[in-house]
């Protein structure tokens, strides 16, 4: 591509000339009148862009190309030369960690190793490096160059993992991407355990934390955690201090599956409630997950209701309501520790999860710009207590 500017020129004396400017829109300060100039500037095909050449006498002034061709650009305005649009830098880069296998109860054997990568900035995100170790036992895995796009997640399945028999190991996964801008949540943590014999969890599906007043159902879910088949002789269902109660008998879970088992609904009236599931089985080898507990309340309450399990531990919300994108939680757990912090909705499906190690008190900032509006529930658990609260989303 090639563009001449021919500038005219006057006289000593004479009236300066006015500006030309040519068609194609390069306007440049006019020479004095005494005789024709060229100017003759190219595109070269370099990175470091075009370059001006002039041939015109030594004693002749260029005063200023009012348009220089090598001058920047305004991101996202056409380039007066090549024609297209020159991109804007991001504004913002955020990936979210989170491990999906394993998880804290495995059996003994080769679990898939899984990690979730969840993109809530606003432009591509292109991880260079994710890493996931397992200890004491020694694995490590990594894979490079995921490419997220803008509100989406993609499952990163790395070589399985051979677990012991009766074992408790530290799952760490994390990202190495330096252009994100949120490094809080690009570590995740899981605590597994390995059952050493027959080992049944019971685990709540229903009620949850908040309910509407009526019928609700009744659903419990088993867990075989061992590699040989369970036969569960009978699960109990209490809530206190409604009075409801109920149970079944003879439950069968296969190896490395779970049972969902439902029973008769329950009539909740309102007010607080505590639900609690719990399965006899002698043959069980760990009994601490053989019983869940739910503590129940009414669901739609605006604005902030705290609801302590447990003394000795704290959660604070803020800003309330959110109008905005992070939340943050202001907690207090009565040791230091793994913890985890779910979000649920009214209906008790959790639709955030993230677990860390805690210090007894501390700040953790959740990013939840891709939440909808509505009324939510925040659950801090350390494994062996739990606290919950209320919030609202407003958009």
């Amino acid at each position: 591509m090639r563009y001449t500017i021919v500038l005219p020129q006057g006289r000593t004396g004479q009236r300066a000339p006015e500006l030309r400017r040519p068609a194609d829109g390069i306007g440049a300060t006019a020479l004095p009148r005494t005789r024709r100039s060229r100017i003759a500037c190219r595109r070269k095909g370099t990175e470091k862009g075009p370059r001006l050449e002039a041939n015109m006498p030594s004693r002749t002034v260029v005063v200023v190309l009012t348009l220089a061709l090598c001058a920047a650009v305004v991101p996202g305005t056409p380039s007066p030369i090549v024609g297209r649009p020159v991109e804007g830098l991001p504004s913002t880069l955020d990936v979210v960690t989170e491990i999906v296998r394993p998880d804290t109860y495995e059996a003994p054997g080769l679990i898939p190793v899984q990690v979730r990568l969840t993109n809530t900035g606003d432009t591509t995100a292109r991880v260079p490096y994710i890493i996931v170790k397992i200890v004491p036992s020694g694995y490590r895995d990594s894979s490079g160059y995921v490419t997220v796009g803008v509100g989406e997640n993609k499952v990163v399945t790395l070589n399985p993992w051979v677990s012991a028999v009766s074992s408790h190991e530290t799952c760490t996964a994390w990202i190495t991407y330096p252009a994100d801008s949120n490094h809080s949540n690009d570590t995740d943590v899981v605590f597994i355990r390995t059952a050493s014999g027959l080992d049944v969890a019971a685990e709540i599906v229903s009620p949850t934390d908040s309910e509407e007043p009526g019928l609700v159902p009744v659903q419990i879910r088993l867990i075989n955690m061992f590699v040989v088949p369970a036969a569960v002789p009978r699960l109990d269902v209490k809530m206190v201090p409604s009075g409801y109660s109920d149970s079944t008998m003879n439950i069968f879970v296969a190896v490395g599956e779970s049972t969902v088992v439902t029973l008769d609904p329950w009539v909740y009236s309102g007010g607080n409630e505590t639900c609690k599931a719990y399965i006899t089985y002698p043959a069980d080898t760990y009994r601490p997950n053989d019983t869940d507990i739910v503590f129940v309340s009414v669901a739609g309450i605006s604005g902030w209701v705290q609801i302590e399990h447990h003394v000795g531990m704290s959660l604070t919300l803020s800003p309330s309501p959110l109008a905005g994108s992070v939340l943050h939680v202001d907690y207090g757990l009565r040791r230091a520790g793994p913890a985890r912090i779910t979000l649920l909705d009214v209906s008790g499906r959790p639709v955030v999860t993230r677990r860390f190690l805690a210090d007894r008190t501390g700040d953790l900032p959740l990013d939840l710009r891709l939440l909808r509006g509505g009324v939510y529930l925040v659950r801090l658990d350390d494994g062996q207590s739990a606290v919950t609260q209320k919030f609202v989303v407003q958009r």
